[in-house]
Parts: structure tokens; C-alpha cells; sequence
């Protein structure tokens, strides 16, 4: 593990806000039993615990409190490992920070890379290609993508990852055995069903996993497929209840809540001036309480244009809501309070557009967000050249193409083009202040979760091009260069990538 310095020089094992998050409920839930995380993101320490990915509501308490914006479950999961680790050590994430975050670190992203490795080996072994193949696609797993690049770091990705490949191996072993056995059906929606608690866009490969399984035996599927989802699912609502007190995740909470009172009149100039017109309080206060109200400009960057908006926020008490205006419009609608990533001084407001990194800021067009995706500064093909290789493996495979002998996996082509076609879809029709590439990191870690899929994808070209020297050349210097792009944030995967730095010094639109 590496070390980075935080505040006076200090040694701190985090890279990012990102870990910094998960962390700090880790902390929170082992430390005190609670998922607020307010003592351990303000806490006056040297090493700085405070995060962007947070959210703001109120507690069961009535008052306002900060939690992680990131699913609960894992960090619920690793609080009990961090427990583990400090009654056999004694050490805390207060006082021995960097001990224990590098010790489970080994324990869970070490046993999961192990477990990553075993069985991509093991589903490449059961495929009838040359063992130079074998050996090319179990190094490219190994060394050329970015999952080894962000094994140092606690993050949602490499374990997204890590169980789409078990998965994807017990769905090929139940696809080729004439009958199964129930274990094997258990253990591919017990991984399946994690993945998607990991990456929500896994959804696609569960829905291909459980039609596959369906199709070979519907009982099995029914009694031991289902069992463990079933069981994943209640524990990802159930600790989102359990942190937040609804069972909608962190992130459906961005926009305003239901209109509980309107009224009619011209309030644009006096909210604009910080004041709250006698009109609109005596509507507002037939749906809330408030005591000494304070009218804020609105700084939330998805607003659309046409609509003025403006946030009201109790100093006494704990109420806040919101007032939007078409523009044009005499009429103003009185919002619930449900953004809660809009709170005093929120990194993602407007406001503070001056602090955020450039890629925060989001893309304004898609067409320039689609080249970036696949050929930029963050491009799927452009930092990991060997995803070319998977890509026609996946044309190949759909084709018909056969491996040697008559083994075939068109069902593997086609569930491949299908799935990497829907989640670059959803991508890039996401809002623009998402259009974000993923923010600060060192490659485009949203479809990192895809790379079992195309790594098994591309045993057909390799073979193909195994079968000559100026072939096997070609997949060594695809390698080479994504072990290079992948190991250039080796010590800390929360940076820009290196063809971001280039595009920098070009100025042609990032």
C-alpha cells in the first residue's frame, strides 16, 4: 500500500473523498454504533476524515445530521471485519488509522482480488483455446485493466467486479453441465445479486444470469437462485433503512419533494433580496412550521433554466423547503425538503463551482462526452487498448464464431453486447452535472465492473491471433500499453488520467 500525506505531512491511507466516505461510517457504526457521521467527519484530527459524498437530513433526533451518500451495506458489512480487527489488535480507526485501514484492505480487497483471479483462471481453463490464450487473457486480468489499479483503495468497483466473475463462471458451468447442481445455482445469485448491490447497472447482468439459469432448469432457479437475492436484497433496504430511515438509497434524494402549497403573485424581486413576502409565509405556514426563516438563492446546478428557485431554511428549528417560479409565471409552488445534497456550502452547489474540479462541472455535450467515453482522455479503448480485442470478441462470439473444437459461446457475444451497449446508454444520457466521466479518477471506473464480461469475450480473437507471430506482437502491445495506462496511478487511482493531463496542454474540449 502506498502512502499519501494529508494536512501537516501526515501520513493518511486515503486517496480520495470517495474512500474517505465509506470510511467514515465504518468509523461511525464501529466506533459508535450509529450511521451519522458527524463526530468523525469535524473530528480536529491530522488526518482529515471530511468528504464531499455526503448527504444532510434529519435524524431521528429531529436535528439535522451528515451521512455517507454511499450505499450503506458494505461499509454496515466491513464495520463488523473492523470490529473483528480491533478486539484481536486493540487498535482503533482513531488512533491507529493507517494500521487498520491497510489490514482490512488486505483482508478484503486482497482475498477479493485472490478470489477474482481463482476464478477468472478457472472459467478460461474450462474454455477449449491454446494456453498461450489461457496465459494472455489471465494476464490481462491480472495486470492490464484498472481493477488492480484500484485494489489499493476502498471502493465499490473491484468488489462489483470480483463477483461478476464468480457469477459469470458458475452461469457458463450451469450453461455447459447437463444438470447442475443446486449449489452452483445458490452461488451464481448470491454473487449476481451482490454485484448489483455494488453497481446498481449489474441489474442487466442478473436479469441475463437468472434467464440463463431459468432456461436450464426453472425449479432450481426458483428454490436456489432466487434464495440468496432475496436475501442480499433485504439487507441492502434494509441497511439504507437502518442508516436513513426510508428505503430509497442516498442518491434518489437530488431533486424536490411534493408541492404542499401554492400561491399567486409577483414574490421574484423580494426572494431575490433575501426576503421572505408576508403573502408566501402565511401559504407556507399552512404546510410547515418555522419560526425565523432565511430565503437563499437557489445553487443547485440541475435547476432548469426556465425555473427560478429559491430555499428557505428555518434558523431555529429544523424546517427547510423549497419555492419555485416558472419563469414568466405568477404562480409559486411550495416544495418538501428532499434534496439532501442541497445544504449550506454543499460542494455540488453552484456556489461552489469555483472549488470543484473541472469534470464535476459535467459535459455539456454528449457528442463530446461519447468520444471521451470510448477514444479520450477517459475512453475505454484509449487507456485500455486491450478492450479492442474484447470487443471484436464479442462481434465474434454473437457471430456464431466458434472456439476450437465445437465449443460456442453465442450466448456469451450477445449477453455481452447487450449489456455494455445498455450501460454506456445510460451513461450518456444521464443529466449533464453527471456527465462527469466519474470525477477524479484514473479511468472511467463506471464499467469497470464490465471487465469479466470482456475479458471472457476475448479468448476467441486471441486464440485467433495466437495462431501467428505478428498476431501474438499485436496482443503484446495492446498489453503493454494497458499495463502502462493502468499502472500509471498505481499509487493512488483518484487522479486524472494521464491522456487527461495531455488533453490539458492540447485545449481541445474536455
Amino acid at each position: 500500500m502506498t502512502a499519501n500525506l494529508d494536512r501537516a505531512g501526515s501520513d493518511t491511507p486515503f486517496y480520495s473523498a470517495n474512500d474517505r466516505s465509506r470510511w467514515a461510517t465504518i468509523r461511525a457504526l464501529g466506533d459508535d454504533e450509529t450511521y451519522i457521521i458527524d463526530s468523525v467527519i469535524f473530528a480536529d484530527e491530522e488526518i482529515r476524515w471530511d468528504t464531499i459524498d455526503k448527504v444532510r437530513h434529519l435524524g431521528e433526533d429531529g436535528k439535522f445530521h451528515f451521512y455517507s451518500s454511499k450505499p450503506p451495506l458494505m461499509p454496515t458489512i466491513l464495520s463488523g471485519l473492523y470490529r473483528v480487527v480491533h478486539q484481536f489488535t486493540g487498535w482503533t480507526l482513531r488512533d491507529d488509522t493507517s494500521a487498520v485501514v491497510r489490514t482490512m484492505m488486505l483482508l478484503f480487497n486482497g482475498g477479493g482480488w485472490f478470489l477474482f483471479l481463482y476464478f477468472c483462471a478457472s472459467l478460461i481453463n474450462a474454455i477449449p483455446v491454446r494456453d498461450w490464450t489461457r496465459y494472455y487473457v489471465l494476464a490481462c486480468a491480472g495486470f492490464g485493466t484498472f481493477l488492480s489499479t484500484f485494489a489499493i483503495s476502498l471502493n465499490n468497483h473491484l468488489p462489483a467486479a470480483i463477483c461478476v466473475m464468480a457469477a459469470l463462471y458458475y452461469v457458463a458451468e450451469i450453461w455447459r453441465r447437463e444438470q447442475a447442481p443446486s449449489w452452483m445455482y445458490a452461488l451464481c445469485g448470491l454473487f449476481s445479486s451482490l454485484a448489483v448491490a455494488n453497481e446498481l447497472p449489474a441489474l442487466s447482468f442478473l436479469a441475463f444470469a437468472g434467464l440463463f439459469c431459468l432456461l436450464k432448469s426453472y425449479r432450481q432457479t426458483l428454490t436456489s437462485f432466487l434464495v440468496p437475492i432475496l436475501l442480499v436484497t433485504s439487507g441492502f433496504f434494509y441497511t439504507n433503512y437502518l442508516a436513513h430511515g426510508t428505503f430509497s438509497p442516498a442518491y434518489a434524494h437530488r431533486s424536490d419533494g411534493n408541492v404542499e402549497a401554492t400561491a399567486t403573485g409577483a414574490f421574484a424581486d423580494e426572494l431575490n433580496d433575501g426576503r421572505f413576502p408576508k403573502e408566501l409565509q402565511e401559504v407556507a405556514k399552512n404546510a410547515f412550521e418555522f419560526s425565523l426563516p432565511v430565503v437563499e438563492q437557489d445553487g443547485w446546478p440541475s435547476t432548469p433554466d426556465e425555473i427560478n428557485r429559491w430555499v428557505v431554511r428555518d434558523q431555529i428549528g429544523s424546517t427547510q423547503f423549497a419555492i419555485q417560479n416558472v419563469s414568466g409565471s405568477d404562480e409559486y409552488t411550495i416544495h418538501a425538503w428532499k434534496n439532501w445534497y442541497d445544504y449550506p456550502n454543499s460542494y455540488w452547489s453552484k456556489t461552489n463551482d469555483a472549488k470543484k474540479s473541472e469534470v464535476d462541472r459535467g459535459q455539456a455535450s454528449i457528442e463530446v462526452y461519447a468520444f471521451h467515453l470510448f477514444f479520450g482522455h477517459h475512453g475505454i479503448f484509449s487507456l485500455t487498448p486491450i478492450w479492442l480485442l474484447a470487443f471484436a470478441g464479442m462481434v465474434a462470439l454473437a457471430g456464431g464464431i466458434k472456439l476450437a473444437g465445437r465449443f460456442q459461446m453465442k450466448w456469451l457475444g450477445w449477453m455481452a453486447l447487450a449489456i455494455t451497449a445498455a450501460v454506456i446508454l445510460f451513461y450518456l444520457r444521464r443529466p449533464e452535472m453527471d456527465r462527469n466521466y466519474g470525477g477524479v479518477t484514473s479511468g472511467l471506473r463506471w464499467v469497470f465492473w464490465l471487465a469479466p464480461i470482456w475479458l471472457a469475450c476475448m479468448l476467441p480473437v486471441v486464440d485467433w491471433l495466437a495462431s501467428s507471430k505478428w498476431g501474438k506482437a499485436v496482443c503484446y502491445v495492446l498489453l503493454l500499453a494497458s499495463i502502462l495506462s493502468a499502472g500509471y496511478s498505481a499509487d493512488n487511482p483518484w487522479v486524472q488520467p494521464w491522456l487527461y493531463e495531455i488533453w490539458d496542454l492540447t485545449g481541445i474540449d474536455k
